[in-house]
C-alpha cells in the first residue's frame, strides 16, 4: 500500500543517482535551486554496493542507467517517488518498486516524433535501396557502364506493400500519421489495444504470428521486457516474408540478433533497419557491420536538437508536480494500479 502520510509532507531532498557516468539535466538542477530543494548527486551505489544514507533518505530518487531491484529499494528508506528521465526501463523491477509502495513513472511523450520520423525514414531509405545505391554511385559502377538499375532492384511501391507494427502506441500511431500518404495497407498487433482504436486509424488488429506472415514491412514498437525480450526470434522472424524488410527503434534485445542474421545471410529475410543493438554500442566485430542489406544507426531515433529541449522541460515539469507537493500526471506512472490507490486515499482524505 502507498504511504499517504509521506505524501503528505513538503519534498525535501531530492537525489540524482544513477550508474557511475550518468547525469540529470541542468535544467533540473536550475529548477530545484530555484525551489531552494537541495539535490544530492552522486552514483546510486558506493564501491560495496550499499546504497549511500542520504540517497537512502531522500524524498525523490531519479535514476538512470542503473538497475532498480529489491536489493536497492530496501535501503530506500524514504523515497516516495521513483523518476526514469527516459522512456526505457528494462533495468527497473517495476513489481517490486510497487511492493515498496514507491510511485514510478518515466518520461515516454517528449520524443516520439522524432523517434516516429527516423522510423519512417528507415522504412523509406530500405524499400528505396538507398544505401545500396550510393555505395553503387560512389564505388564507379556507374560511371563505369553499369545499368542505373543494378544495386536497386527490386524496388516495390509502396501502396502495393503491407505495413505491420508490432506495438500500436504513441510512437507506432505518429508512424501511422506519416505514413498514411504513401498508401500503405497497415496491420498492427497489440494485446493491449482494441479494434476499435486501430480501425479509427486505418488499421487492422492480428495475432503477431498472422501480422508476420502478411507484413511487406515490420516496425517493432514495444517495451523491453520478459516477455518481449527476443520477441523476434528465429521461429518468428521465419514467418516473415523472405523479402520482407524488419525495421526495431524500439530496444535491441527485442530481437535476437543471431537470428536476425543468419535469416539475412541465407536470404531468408530481404533485409533490416537498426537503431538499437543487443549490445551498445554495436560492437566493431558485429556481423551487422557486414551486411550490404542493413542500415545501422547509432540509437539516434529520439534525437533532435528541439526534443533534447523539450524532453528536459518535460522532465522538469514532471518532476516538479511532485516537488511542490502534488501528484504526477497519471498518464506518465508505470505502476497505475499503487497511483491510483494514492489518489483515492489522498482524496477522500480531503473531504
Amino acid at each position: 500500500m502507498p504511504d499517504q502520510q509521506r505524501w503528505r509532507q513538503p519534498v525535501t531532498r531530492v537525489a540524482a543517482a544513477g550508474g557511475p557516468n550518468w547525469r540529470v539535466f541542468e535544467p533540473v538542477r536550475a529548477a530545484l535551486r530555484a525551489a531552494s530543494i537541495p539535490l544530492i548527486e552522486r552514483p546510486l551505489r558506493d564501491s560495496d554496493g550499499s546504497i549511500p544514507r542520504e540517497i537512502a533518505e531522500a524524498d525523490v530518487l531519479i535514476s538512470g542507467a542503473a538497475v532498480i531491484d529489491d536489493a536497492v529499494l530496501d535501503q530506500l528508506r524514504n523515497v516516495r517517488f521513483l523518476m526514469r528521465p527516459y522512456v526505457g526501463y528494462d533495468d527497473i523491477n517495476v513489481d517490486a518498486v510497487t511492493r515498496h509502495g514507491i510511485v514510478f513513472a518515466n518520461v515516454p511523450d517528449a520524443f516520439i516524433e522524432e523517434v516516429a520520423n527516423h522510423t519512417l525514414a528507415l522504412i523509406l531509405a530500405g524499400n528505396r535501396k538507398l544505401l545500396q545505391t550510393d555505395m553503387f554511385v560512389r564505388a564507379g559502377r556507374w560511371s563505369a557502364g553499369e545499368s542505373n538499375r543494378a544495386a536497386s532492384r527490386p524496388i516495390r511501391r509502396l501502396s502495393s506493400l503491407t505495413l505491420g507494427f508490432v506495438g500500436f502506441g504513441n510512437i507506432a500511431r505518429l508512424v501511422v500519421e506519416r505514413a498514411r500518404p504513401f498508401g500503405f495497407h497497415m496491420l498492427a498487433s497489440d494485446p493491449y489495444v482494441s479494434d476499435d482504436v486501430a480501425s479509427a486509424m486505418g488499421v487492422t488488429l492480428l495475432p503477431l504470428d498472422q501480422l508476420l506472415g502478411q507484413s511487406d514491412i515490420v516496425s517493432l514498437h514495444v517495451f523491453l521486457n520478459p516477455d518481449t525480450r527476443h520477441l523476434m526470434d528465429a521461429r518468428r522472424l521465419s514467418l516473415m516474408k523472405p523479402d520482407a524488410y524488419l525495421v526495431n527503434t524500439s530496444r535491441g534485445p527485442v530481437v535476437d540478433e543471431q537470428a536476425l542474421v543468419e535469416a539475412l545471410e541465407a536470404g531468408r529475410l530481404g533485409g533490416a533497419g537498426l537503431d538499437v543493438f543487443e549490445v551498445e554500442p554495436a560492437p566493431a566485430d558485429s556481423p551487422l557491420l557486414g551486411l550490404p542489406n542493413v542500415i545501422l544507426t547509432s540509437h539516434i531515433a529520439s534525437y533532435s536538437e528541439e526534443g533534447d529541449v523539450a524532453h528536459q522541460a518535460r522532465t522538469v515539469e514532471l518532476l516538479m508536480q511532485v516537488a511542490r507537493g502534488g501528484l504526477p500526471e497519471r498518464k506518465v506512472v508505470v505502476n497505475k494500479d499503487l497511483y491510483d490507490q494514492l489518489a483515492g486515499q489522498m482524496q477522500t482524505a480531503r473531504v
